[in-house]
């Protein structure tokens, strides 16, 4: 017999200390200044209401936030089920709700396209190659600004801790640039659990995705000869930051990726190179001219 882990039983005991505490606490604070003063048992009474209000609100809009994502993981589910299906009707309702995050007139577009005798497999290899592939671009994009500019923080940056900070702030504002772009609102709750499933993917990865990784850092390492010890450091940085957006970005698209994100890596970890190299270069002439 395994052993019971009791970590969620004390976990659920102290919520509920907490959800008895905090109410009768407030009911004793309201009574006592309920005999001194009618005045100051009023002004109690509206800071306490104000405070479950907006306890409530915080609460149900991260409520909604998880829903969210949780919604985004069936999808998913939905998704990979559907590509390997030859029925037809199906991916029409499974599209519905992911089209009002789409351009109108590209929805139409995409909606003319679409033939009756095409298979659930078929509308979503073409919303996979048109509608969702315009949102890939961008995705791209801004994961290349972001690496480019994390790259570039750190190279120039003379501190460690600031190298640290400026990554990590970053890549979280990354994560939620990426997750707004699929349409996902991500809450408190929410946003750790898809850190949590990011740390997952980087951390816990096969061996043949560390090799990939491997393979596309040493494709920038070929020109680190021309660079300097920081601007080294900057490339690992960018490279990082990269790594983390492509994976935020598979977890976010509705339809899992089939391409992995090791040639698009080995592209961006090259431009990085090239734009220390460039940097390099133009703080050299700068200082030669002085």
């Amino acid at each position: 017999t395994q052993p019971v882990s009791t970590g969620l039983t004390w976990r659920k005991l102290l919520l509920l200390g907490l959800a008895i505490l905090i109410p009768v606490e407030m009911g004793l604070t309201l009574i006592e200044a309920l005999s001194r003063s009618w005045l100051l048992a009023g002004l109690y009474g509206v800071v306490i209401v104000s405070a479950l209000a907006v306890l409530g609100k915080f609460c149900w809009s991260e409520v909604r936030a998880l829903g969210r994502l949780k919604k985004l993981q069936q999808q998913r589910t939905g998704a990979q089920r559907l590509m390997s299906s030859n029925q037809i009707g199906e991916a029409q309702a499974w599209l519905k709700p992911l089209l009002k995050q789409h351009d109108p007139h590209q929805v139409s577009q995409f909606m003319a396209t679409v033939q009756p005798h095409f298979t659930d497999q078929e509308v979503l290899a073409l919303y996979d190659a048109t509608l969702l592939k315009d949102l890939d671009e961008q995705a791209r994009a801004l994961i290349a600004q972001f690496a480019s500019t994390s790259a570039l923080m750190v190279a120039i940056s003379p501190m460690a801790i600031t190298d640290m900070l400026a990554v990590l702030w970053r890549g979280v504002t990354l994560i939620e640039r990426l997750s707004q772009l699929y349409g996902i609102k991500l809450g408190y709750r929410s946003r750790i659990e898809l850190y949590r499933l990011l740390l997952k993917q980087i951390v816990f990865v096969g061996a043949s995705e560390l090799l990939s990784d491997l393979a596309a850092t040493s494709l920038g390492a070929e020109l680190l000869g021309k660079l300097s010890a920081r601007s080294a450091q900057g490339l690992s940085a960018g490279v990082f930051t990269a790594r983390l957006g492509y994976k935020a970005m598979d977890l976010c698209r509705p339809i899992p990726a089939k391409a992995p994100a090791a040639g698009y890596l080995s592209q961006t970890a090259r431009q990085l190179a090239n734009l220390l190299i460039r940097q390099s270069s133009d703080k050299s002439e700068e200082t030669n001219k002085k």
